[in-house]
């Protein structure tokens, strides 16, 4: 699989299957790979890879008093976030299918949600998988300024204290500013490999705020 992924497209779908199953998405995320669009799905291990070391996030001043605006709650509505992030967007290709994929990952305990609440309202977050100790970002929503910059400066302040590298998939300025890169492929393969067979280092996601 590594060599084959090596010599993959850098900028196209590395292959395409006709529906998302549980166990080849984790095995799929380990290798490298993971699902844009669906129906069929595209398959994609991008070169580069942008990634983002949390002990480099970027913190400007001005977001350092927001950070205290919203009360953070991990893995409290993993569903609701995930279809906020779904309806947030006009044209967005997460489907039913995928929010009961994601969801059922979420109740084996590979599927993870950090969501921000202004009183009782989920104003943004942002979810992924962990395996070992990746996290493998897939979507962030806001609805309030600056919501999805605190739910990632928020994640990377509790990982950073367990070596964990935060997959962010393809490149972006947003990204960028927030102190992601990119690295090569046959780089991140080799990270990734290393960090998904290292344990996480916490029993639980959700209990990282205690």
């Amino acid at each position: 699989m590594l060599n084959e992924l090596l010599n993959a497209p850098k900028d196209a779908p590395v292959f395409l299957s006709p529906k998302l199953e549980e166990e080849f998405l984790l095995k799929a995320y380990m290798a490298g790979l993971f699902p844009w669009t669906t129906k069929p799905v595209n398959w994609w291990c991008p070169d580069p890879r942008c990634v983002l070391e949390p002990y480099q996030i970027h913190i400007q001043k001005n977001m350092k008093k927001a950070l205290n605006l919203y009360e953070i709650r991990l893995d409290f509505d993993f569903l609701s976030l995930i279809t906020l992030c779904k309806n947030a967007r006009v044209r967005s290709w997460i489907d039913e299918e995928f929010i009961q994929i994601y969801h059922n990952l979420f109740k084996r305990g590979y599927a993870h949600s950090l969501e921000l609440y202004e009183g009782n309202e989920l104003v943004g977050g942002i979810y992924g998988l962990i395996i070992g100790k990746m996290f493998f970002g897939e979507s962030m929503v806001s609805l309030r300024k600056n919501a999805s910059k605190i739910a990632m400066i928020k994640l990377c302040q509790l990982l950073e204290p367990y070596d964990f590298l935060i997959d962010c998939q393809v490149h972006n300025k947003h990204l960028e500013f927030m102190g992601a890169k990119n690295i090569s492929r046959k780089e991140f393969l080799n990270i990734l490999d290393e960090k998904c067979h290292n344990p996480s280092g916490f029993n639980a996601f959700k209990d990282l705020l205690t």
